[in-house]
């Protein structure tokens, strides 16, 4: 009994709320440390930070917004997420880039829904669509959302497709009209697309490639991108997807001579590909 107390005292030591006094020190290091330093007082206060240090928080942000905003998108409370929604119209206007670029990036980080209408503001910014993106992901197996939040996401997608799909289309663009779609809109766009040397597939090829996007619908884009007519794309596909491209997929190669490189065909690459 007297080990069990004394377990118990030591957990209640260990789990006591954070004091002003304890992330004060921290909270300086973040506005006027090194960059390692800030970042590692980053690690710490996400550890320690509760809403009762919003104050704090808030000062840090007006003091030195990017670092705070490392530390708001690391962060999971509510009253963290409210900061950083009540900020973020002004902050995306900032005049330093930077502020702009890493209030997108904590917003998307978060996956506050919240930030919609503000992002949506400003669909040039790479760091915006890329954060549409993550905020709307959908993966195969998502059910209906709510009928408003169903409305956003469908201007998300509206909005990331025309970019995507567009003369200029750019490898964030890409990956949110990706993310966002459900499995059926994808469906539809591989039927519609894949089979075609459409402008943006290798900026797709790239997209699916990129950490954190969801790997089911990554294999089932690549799998669809082999019908393209490009050789030199499906080969890229099958030499180094990351994804276990399923093996009638590239079976279906093996009698195929046309030729990537010198001296390599889409045969050589799906043999290669079996034997792995």
């Amino acid at each position: 009994m007297k080990l069990r107390a004394l377990l118990l005292l030591l957990l209640a030591a260990c789990s006591h709320p954070s004091t002003a006094e304890e992330v004060e020190p921290l909270f300086l290091t973040v506005e006027h440390g090194s960059a390692a330093q800030a970042m590692a007082a980053t690690e710490k206060l996400v550890a320690l930070f509760d809403d009762s240090h919003l104050p704090r928080l808030e000062k840090t942000l007006d003091a030195k917004p990017v670092r705070a905003l490392q530390l708001l998108s690391e962060l999971s409370s509510d009253g963290s997420a409210k900061l950083l929604l009540s900020r973020l119209s002004y902050l995306l206007e900032s005049k330093d880039a930077e502020v702009a670029r890493m209030a997108a990036v904590a917003a998307g980080l978060r996956r506050l829904k919240g930030a919609t209408q503000a992002l949506l503001h400003h669909p040039e910014e790479p760091a915006v669509v890329r954060a549409l993106g993550r905020i709307w992901e959908q993966d195969l197996d998502a059910g209906p959302l709510p009928r408003e939040e169903e409305i956003e996401r469908l201007t998300v997608l509206a909005v990331v497709h025309r970019q995507a799909m567009g003369a200029n289309p750019g490898v964030e663009s890409c990956e949110a009209m990706l993310s966002v779609m459900t499995a059926a809109e994808l469906a539809d766009f591989l039927g519609k697309h894949a089979a075609d040397k459409f402008h943006a597939r290798r900026l797709c090829d790239e997209a699916v490639r990129r950490p954190g996007f969801d790997a089911d619908k990554g294999l089932r884009i690549h799998e669809a991108l082999l019908r393209c007519p490009d050789a030199q794309f499906v080969g890229g596909i099958l030499e180094t997807s990351p994804f276990p491209l399923a093996e009638d997929k590239v079976r279906g190669f093996l009698e195929d001579r046309r030729t990537v490189r010198e001296g390599v065909s889409l045969s050589d690459l799906a043999a290669a590909r079996l034997k792995r």
